[in-house]
């Protein structure tokens, strides 16, 4: 009698066997749901495959996740340029690499009506000369210059303002075996401006005819730059003519230069450049003015939303310059106490401001093996179970009813409060790493230990397996006993087609990881406004 009834009872299976139809095996070879095809291709554009998972090498992971794009790019390419221009428009990812390559699939293996999106989209996505190069790899490896291709790429360089095109042709001159010389030759761009005819001329072959045009004046100061060698005529160019840093040659890139830097690139620029500010002298905790600069750009929201920094190049740049060291090993310095506190406050501030909900907060952060393998977004010791640590820390700071959890086959509390440093925070996770997955333990410890949540989040790779009941059946379970309609959000920190997340029952919501508007969304649902 009681194996029969068990076999009808879905609050008896383990997550190793069907719950419903609706369910398929994960990598871990536990059941769980699939995820829309927008969301998986949501997560794609926002954490890419780069490091793999525990179950998955990187190469796996890639060519699964190019195999779904390519699927989704001739079924509804249409739809698919839109998803990317949502999340490039709102500067939800960190790298825009898997939204160029999703966008050049489209473009070359669409229908005819998504191809012409994907071709209108491409001067929104590809913003900077970098990022078209890019593209162009991608296209070239999926099939080669067509008409399409050709006319795509020309209007590109027709219609972009001249003032754009010249930087490009000073900063931006080759990447990943492309130049703007090459892309110009294939493409044939036509116009009968004489000014944007001399930007063409000067990328092709370097020669600058007619600099009376204030469009041209950064070429022109390259063309000088060129002919000096020391550091404070490169750096009195850069400062008369605008020049980027990268029209300077490197032998000329002395301290002058960098100072210069500060004010003639970005903020993305001096977030990357930190270690070398500090290594060449330039950024010491003596020198109070370039610090108190430094510190006030880096803190301050309105540059922070025009220079489109996500969260992830806030946190990647607090690690590598704390570390004092290069990521590659290259080049140390000395490291600013001040300056890591600006870059901590740059990642709180970089997602935008988070409305608080009141609720009460239960966070569940999957520390087993499985999150601690591979990288989010391709970041240097950014373990899936280190971020969303990191992550949590946001909802840690902006709700006062939150605790933070650690679960595998025990659920304990990791120690995390929200007067903690993201230093703390992520060393308090990865010493907590231990056992085999099961998302059920923070509603069956919540349930058992009598405490009131309204919303649930749960930080996962979603390969969850150990378990003896599954999640959705948990989550059910404690609404009963409670008589709390308790919430679930599960935040994916990794690009799989996978969660625990049953798609049919409204109070479940599934997130991208490190997505930066997650933590809105998030506190919006946890308020039942989605």
């Amino acid at each position: 009698m009681k194996n029969y009834l068990n076999a009808i009872t879905p609050q008896a299976r383990t997550q190793r066997e069907r719950l419903d139809p609706n369910q398929q095996k994960n990598h871990a070879g536990g059941f769980v749901y699939a995820v829309s095809d927008e969301m998986r291709l949501t997560r794609f554009l926002v954490l890419g495959t780069d490091g793999g998972t525990f179950y998955a090498s990187e190469r796996d992971h890639t060519v699964k996740a190019t195999d779904f794009l390519r699927t989704f790019a001739q079924l509804d390419g249409a739809r698919m340029v839109q998803v990317i221009l949502d999340v490039v428009r709102a500067g939800r990812a960190p790298k825009m690499d898997p939204a160029l390559l999703a966008l050049a699939l489209v473009a070359k293996t669409g229908s005819l009506e998504a191809r012409k999106a994907a071709w209108d989209a491409l001067p929104e996505v590809a913003r900077t000369g970098t990022m078209l190069l890019h593209f162009l790899a991608f296209a070239q490896g999926l099939g080669g210059w067509g008409r399409l291709t050709r006319r795509g790429v020309a209007r590109v360089y027709e219609d972009a303002p001249i003032e754009k095109l010249a930087l490009w042709a000073v900063k931006y001159k080759a990447r990943d075996g492309w130049s703007q010389a090459d892309a110009l030759r294939l493409a044939h761009p036509k116009t009968t401006d004489a000014v944007r005819n001399a930007v063409f001329r000067f990328m092709v072959d370097g020669v600058l005819a007619d600099a009376t045009d204030p469009a041209l004046r950064v070429i022109e100061g390259h063309v000088k730059a060129l002919a000096v060698s020391a550091d404070a005529d490169a750096a009195a160019l850069m400062h008369e003519y605008g020049l980027p840093i990268e029209a300077i040659p490197t032998p000329a890139r002395g301290p002058r230069v960098y100072r210069a830097a500060m004010r003639t690139n970005g903020l993305t620029w001096l977030m990357r450049n930190l270690g070398n500010l500090s290594r060449v002298g330039v950024l010491t905790p003596n020198d109070t003015a370039t610090l108190q600069e430094v510190v006030a750009r880096l803190t301050d929201p309105a540059a922070l939303r025009k220079g489109r920094i996500h969260p992830i190049d806030a946190l990647k740049a607090r690690l590598v310059y704390a570390s004092g060291r290069g990521v590659r090993g290259k080049g140390e310095w000395l490291t600013v106490p001040r300056v890591v506190d600006a870059l901590e406050t740059a990642f709180y501030t970089s997602f935008g401001h988070v409305q608080r909900a009141d609720k009460r907060f239960l966070l569940g952060i999957d520390v087993s093996g499985s999150m601690t393998w591979g990288t989010v977004a391709g970041v240097p010791g950014l373990s899936p179970n280190v971020a969303a640590s990191a992550m949590s820390m946001v909802t840690a700071r902006t709700e006062p009813f939150t605790l933070t959890m650690g679960f595998t086959d025990g659920f304990r509390n990791l120690g995390i409060t929200p007067a903690d440093t993201l230093d703390a925070a992520m060393r308090k996770t990865q010493a907590a790493s231990f056992g085999a997955t099961d998302c059920a333990q923070p509603m069956l410890w919540a349930r058992q230990h009598k405490i009131e949540v309204d919303t649930f989040v749960v930080y996962t790779d979603n390969e969850t397996w150990a378990g003896a009941v599954h999640p959705k059946v948990a989550l059910d379970q404690y609404r009963q006993a409670t008589g709390i309609p308790a919430r679930l959000v599960v935040v994916g920190m990794t690009a799989t087609q996978f969660t625990i997340a049953d798609p049919n029952d409204a109070g479940m919501l599934d997130v991208v990881g490190f997505d930066s508007a997650a933590p809105g969304i998030m506190s919006a649902f946890a308020r039942g406004e989605l």
